[in-house]
């Protein structure tokens, strides 16, 4: 099957620096952040100026809402875990989390557990507590490799996460416990983005080598596939299940069959599509929308 141009149907400009985080924020809007140390709320189909929410005074590389408890997660370049209360965009709580950037904060099943990946190679959990103040208690810091920790996925399941790391390995880890029970070996150079299959028992991974890996789940390779010229940054599927997305270091943003991995769209730079690195990918709805080095966030649909 031939791939079809991918066309986005809308851009929201302006960042003053790349982004590198989006997140979900209710049904009708969402958050973006980058190196400018903006999060910016934006409504998604409104391509207006966004409302700048907080600046927290540097890049930002991660986000993550809880509006259940109204507050905002915010994983910063140089490892600072920043709390803001969303009732007043204030800032309650600033943690030296990690040594280097925090690159994914993931919420883990059960009682108020979240973790962090660090640039320091570890792998970070904290407890949120009844506290307005200080909702963030520290509960362990489990050190899985010497290089950046990139990506932490939860299974369908919720008795495992698995963590993307530099050293081209995925780690997997029991819940609640957090031990280590397998690894998936490896990605030259390094594994950024992990995704469980929509509807298989399978892994799939997108490393520094351009390549999207599948994984049975007993660790064993079943297919690499040379998706981008340059790093993967993100995977995820659609939420129907249907089709996967990937994005990277290349600019482009593509569409792969779900079944077979089979190449269906893919953008381009002549296309008012990125001209740069993207960075990040969320879905919203049947909107992708993703953010790049550009200084951009498009958005795109498929067609059904």
């Amino acid at each position: 099957m031939a791939e079809r141009a991918w066309v986005p149907v809308a851009a929201y400009t302006g960042h003053k620096s790349a982004v590198y985080a989006l997140c979900t924020d209710g049904p009708d809007h969402f958050l973006s952040a980058g190196g400018d140390g903006l999060v910016v709320q934006w409504e998604r189909d409104r391509t207006e100026e966004g409302d700048a929410l907080v600046d927290v005074g540097e890049a930002v590389f991660s986000l993550c809402a809880l509006p259940e408890l109204g507050l905002l997660l915010i994983g910063t370049g140089t490892g600072r875990l920043v709390v803001i209360d969303r009732r007043t965009r204030q800032e309650v709580q600033a943690i030296t989390a990690h040594a280097k950037g925090i690159f994914r904060i993931t919420p883990l099943p059960g009682a108020g557990t979240i973790a962090c990946a660090g640039g320091d190679g570890v792998l970070s959990t904290w407890d949120l507590v009844d506290d307005r103040a200080r909702p963030l208690s520290a509960a362990r810091r489990i050190p899985l490799c010497e290089e950046k920790l990139r990506d932490v996925v939860v299974s369908p399941n919720g008795e495992r996460v698995v963590v993307a790391c530099g050293d081209g390995s995925l780690r997997e880890l029991d819940l609640p416990a957090l031990n280590e029970c397998q690894r998936f070996d490896r990605h030259e150079r390094g594994a950024n983005s992990v995704m469980f299959h929509p509807d298989k028992p399978v892994l799939i991974s997108g490393g520094k080598d351009g390549l999207l890996k599948v994984w049975r789940a007993d660790g064993g390779l079943l297919l690499d596939l040379a998706a981008h010229k340059g790093s993967i940054y993100c995977a995820a599927p659609d939420p129907t299940g249907r089709t996967i997305v990937t994005a990277g270091r290349d600019a482009l943003v593509k569409v792969w069959g779900a079944q077979d991995l089979a190449p269906i769209r893919r953008s381009g730079r002549e296309r008012n599509a990125h001209t740069h690195s993207v960075n990040t990918m969320l879905w919203s709805g049947t909107t992708l929308l993703t953010g790049s080095d550009d200084r951009t966030i498009k958005a795109w649909r498929i067609d059904p």
